[in-house]
């Protein structure tokens, strides 16, 4: 095993941990917006999809499901596919697929998406919210979705970036060490989780200009970017 590899297991063993107490951390993170974040990213996907009709989704590093069961309720007529390395993840979004009688229409799969088990061409449209930092593998992964996109499907990225206006940047500098000492102390008993999940963040370097670049590289076409309450997250959407 190289020592990617060995980072990846250890990121699933963390998430596995975390699983149970994953949403709430995402709303203290995202000061309890990520909720409208994730609506927003589907109402612009459907606004700026070229294809006809959305019918095969597939929501990559789907975690607890939230963005799979936004995209079965706003596309009716899709399948959705919600891909995730953490079994424990998994397992809690299936609870809520169940209680959202989703069933028929999201099917789970745990794997990377750095090595999609997919044909060529199989998805109009592939979602990620607050994963694509966690990505150990981001050129393979992102070639990956190239692959498995039909021509102009769609490729939706959600993640949070770094504000560049110097007072939002201080008082974000701020919240995050007040609400990471929080998550701190909510995760005391995982310190690997809690610094992770700070350095995920603070270290993720795709952001603005430089995820379009990272896209086009790869042969996408950007579409629209959106920031978002004061650069905190951003929007990304691309075609094949």
């Amino acid at each position: 095993m190289n020592k990617h590899s060995l980072k990846e297991e250890k990121i699933k063993n963390m998430f596995d941990h975390i699983s149970h107490k994953y949403d709430l951390i995402n709303h203290i993170l995202s000061f309890g917006i990520d909720f409208f974040w994730r609506r927003k990213i589907i109402h612009l996907l459907d606004k700026f999809n070229k294809r006809k009709k959305i019918q095969n989704i597939l929501d990559l590093a789907t975690g607890t499901g939230d963005l799979a069961i936004l995209l079965a309720n706003k596309f009716d007529n899709a399948s959705i596919i919600g891909l995730d390395p953490s079994e424990k993840m998994l397992k809690v979004a299936q609870k809520k697929i169940k209680n959202n009688f989703l069933e028929k229409r999201i099917k789970l799969i745990q794997g990377y998406s750095q090595h999609l088990p997919f044909e060529n061409g199989t998805f109009d449209a592939v979602t990620i919210a607050f994963g694509i930092r966690n990505f150990q593998y981001i050129h393979l992964s992102i070639k990956e979705i190239y692959r498995i996109l039909r021509p102009l499907g769609i490729l939706g990225i959600l993640e949070f970036s770094k504000p560049s206006n110097y007072w939002i940047k201080k008082i974000y500098c701020f919240y995050s060490h007040f609400i990471m000492n929080k998550i701190g102390n909510f995760l005391s008993n995982n310190h690997f989780a809690y610094n992770y999940l700070k350095e995920s963040i603070r270290s993720f370097s795709y952001c603005g200009k430089k995820m379009n670049k990272l896209l086009k590289y790869h042969k996408f076409n950007t579409i629209y970017m959106q920031k978002l309450t004061f650069e905190i997250a951003s929007i990304y959407l691309s075609n094949k």
